[in-house]
């Protein structure tokens, strides 16, 4: 019985076999014409995306807006000038580095955007710069 499911099965499955292989051939052809298009719309839009919510992460981690929200609190509670004057140009330091910093990781995220725009270009001339060859 195990034999006669088997050549059923068999000669079922080889009168099946050249259209799937077609249509899987014609999907493989259509996703990878259709890669570029995807690369340039909705893949730059997950970037994008993830870029800005990478920057606003940073901005929270740096705690940016703590500091600018405090700017003119004076430290440990002090009321005299001299507290105020020190606590004010202490914390405008600290927000000079830290804008630096987020500065330097906009620059970085935007380097990254730059290299995602130019990727596939610079991919597919280099497989038909060697391809033919």
């Amino acid at each position: 019985m195990f034999r006669i499911f088997v050549a059923i099965n068999l000669e079922f499955m080889t009168s099946a076999i050249p259209i799937d292989i077609f249509k899987l051939i014609s999907e493989a052809i259509g996703w990878i014409l259709f890669f570029p298009v995807w690369w340039y719309t909705r893949g730059l839009v997950i970037v994008l995306r993830s870029s800005g919510q990478t920057i606003k992460n940073q901005y929270i981690n740096l705690g940016l807006g703590v500091w600018l929200t405090n700017l003119f609190v004076p430290m440990y509670g002090t009321t005299d000038w001299a507290g105020r004057i020190i606590s004010f140009f202490v914390r405008l330091f600290v927000i000079v580095v830290r804008s630096v910093a987020l500065l330097f990781w906009i620059i970085l995220v935007l380097i990254f955007l730059a290299a995602y725009i130019l990727l596939l270009p610079f991919s597919i001339f280099g497989f038909a710069y060697h391809l033919f060859l």
